[in-house]
């Protein structure tokens, strides 16, 4: 599950005012075309595809992708999970993260610090399909020994972007 970034802090450095600009525009609508970039931006469309292509291959912009409406494909139920493991070690971490990184209904999964090791953000259909997915797969990855779980009751915000 661990997903490698190449963009590094020092790099943050080189990047310009105009690449920010590109970044702002693409994490607003990341569905402009090269040509609406340019204009927003106010450079031609050959020098907005470099410096777009450069953001890519630094790591500084990750992908551009779709949200999709959760309803429109049975996935309504946000649940939170948090993961105690029975051990603390480099091993244990790596097979929880492997093992939970190919479960399909797991969104989002993160290593905290704090009462729990990990927290999983899982999307379901229903209460009744988080129950199956608790008990068939939740609980049988690496290592657990805990769960504690908190259904989500509203989605407050959901669009968060970075600010920079």
């Amino acid at each position: 599950m661990n997903q490698e970034y190449y963009f590094m802090d020092e790099k943050a450095e080189n990047l310009t005012p105009l690449e920010l600009k590109i970044m702002r525009a693409l994490q607003e609508n990341g569905r402009l075309s090269n040509a609406e970039l340019a204009k927003l931006v106010g450079i031609s469309t050959s020098s907005c595809w470099n410096h777009t292509q450069r953001l890519f291959k630094i790591g500084a912009i990750l992908d551009v992708r779709a949200r999709i409406n959760p309803n429109t494909v049975q996935r309504g139920t946000v649940v939170l999970v948090g993961v105690v493991l029975d051990r603390s070690t480099p091993d244990s971490f790596q097979a929880f993260e492997q093992a939970s990184g190919d479960l399909e209904n797991v969104l989002e999964c993160y290593l905290v610090a704090g009462e729990v090791d990990y927290f999983l953000k899982i999307r379901v259909k229903d209460l009744a399909a988080f129950n199956r997915f608790h008990s068939e797969k939740i609980i049988a990855l690496p290592g657990v020994r805990q769960v504690r779980t908190f259904f989500v009751l509203n989605e407050v915000k959901t669009d968060g972007m970075l600010d920079f």
